[in-house]
């Protein structure tokens, strides 16, 4: 099982300095959002370059820093005008939670006198910290909701700049300087179209888990330390490690985009809801045995019959395991993982327990090739085959 991702790009114009009195002015946070424009960087300087480039150089500089701080505004939606004693004077905020807050959304640390918090900050830290002061909320889990909010909304935010950085590469045939100029532009006349995109999707999902956690207290099985009964997979491209070093990086991650792709719209066409991806890996649950094998086989046959993609291995379990941080934890998913590990290239690899588990709820769906006993790595031999689509149909994507 590949390691999570655990980070985010910090935002621009987070302040990494302070002035000399140990305070830094809204005006100097904000410049530090972008080079100067008559800056010049050591690098410049010892390099031997004529007027004309200096200036041309310059000029990106200013144009940089126009586009960023154009966006800041729009985004930050008012000066740097607080630090975090201020909050706590100010506001009532407790200086611990305000830099619990920020650590915990992925921002650079910054100390008790330096300011950085603008009149939205000041509103958002003490909202949250409201309900922790009147106990309706531990700190504890303040700061699991804070972190969990910072590393996805920092994915989000770099994904969506990403994606209008590669439109406009596609698209406008720009260079990677000009087309991340042009995200910059763009952007704030998207920002409210994406930002009521990112509340109505928040609302949809929080409700379809709601209702999933609903279910689950008539359904929960008997077992406190591994409650939930799920399928649970792992898929992965095969030879991906030769491809990353035979294809450009623009290659590498057109092929990785295509693989992200297609793989959520199979799982979400069969009832599943993907748990992560990381590169060339995607991790999947399914709430029913039958679900599961759905999206395992079609997962194995569309990406395999994908000409521009390498074939794809498949492990399968279905047992208990136990939900947190997004994820999932158990023996159950540790066995998925390690099946993939060792799946032929497109093959979908099940144990006995799960192989029964599919059968009777969808009796002759799904066949069962003869197996054979194999020691997995930290877990033990175990009986191992292959998973084959039988009497059911293949899923229609609709695409």
């Amino acid at each position: 099982m590949s390691s999570d991702i655990h980070g985010t790009e910090s935002a621009p114009g987070t302040p990494d300095a302070t002035t000399a009195h140990g305070r830094t002015t809204p005006e100097e946070a904000a410049g530090q959002a972008a080079p100067s424009a008559t800056d010049t960087s050591p690098d410049l300087e010892q390099t031997s370059i004529d007027g004309e480039e200096v200036l041309g150089l310059n000029r990106r500089f200013a144009q940089v820093r126009r586009s960023v701080g154009a966006l800041e505004k729009v985004l930050l939606q008012g000066p740097r005008k607080y630090s975090r004693r201020d909050l706590a004077e100010e506001q009532g905020i407790p200086e611990r939670l305000t830099s619990v807050y920020w650590r915990s959304l992925g921002f650079s640390p910054v100390d008790e006198d330096t300011v950085v918090y603008t009149e939205e900050d000041a509103h958002a830290i003490g909202d949250l910290a409201a309900i922790v002061e009147d106990d309706a909320l531990s700190e504890r889990a303040f700061s699991s909701i804070t972190r969990g909010l910072g590393f996805h909304m920092g994915r989000l935010a770099m994904w969506i700049t990403e994606a209008m950085v590669d439109e406009a590469k596609v698209v406008d045939g720009l260079g990677d300087a000009d087309a991340r100029l042009q995200m910059l532009d763009r952007m704030p006349e998207l920002l409210e179209t994406l930002e009521s995109q990112v509340v109505f999707t928040f609302r949809r999902q929080l409700a379809a888990y709601a209702a999933r956690a609903g279910s689950e207290v008539l359904h929960r099985g008997t077992d406190e330390l591994f409650p939930l009964q799920r399928a649970v997979g792992f898929a992965d491209l095969v030879q991906f490690t030769r491809l990353s070093r035979d294809l450009s990086g623009a290659e590498l991650a057109d092929v990785v985009a295509r693989f992200e792709a297609v793989g959520r719209d199979v799982i979400s066409v069969g009832g599943g809801r993907v748990v992560k991806t990381v590169g060339d890996e995607i991790m999947f649950l399914a709430d029913t045995p039958e679900d599961g094998a759905q999206i395992a086989v079609s997962l194995a046959e569309t990406i395999t019959a994908d000409p521009d993609l390498p074939p794809l291995r498949v492990g399968l379990a279905w047992g208990s395991m136990f939900s947190r941080y997004g994820d999932v934890f158990g023996p159950t998913v540790n066995l998925a993982a390690r099946m993939e590990s060792v799946a032929r290239p497109g093959t979908v690899l099940i144990d006995p327990d799960t192989a029964d588990a599919v059968e009777k709820a969808i009796p002759g769906g799904f066949e069962v090739a003869e197996g054979e006993d194999v020691d997995l790595h930290g877990i033990g031999t175990v009986h191992l085959a292959e998973l084959r689509r039988g009497r059911s149909a293949a899923l229609d994507l609709g695409l």
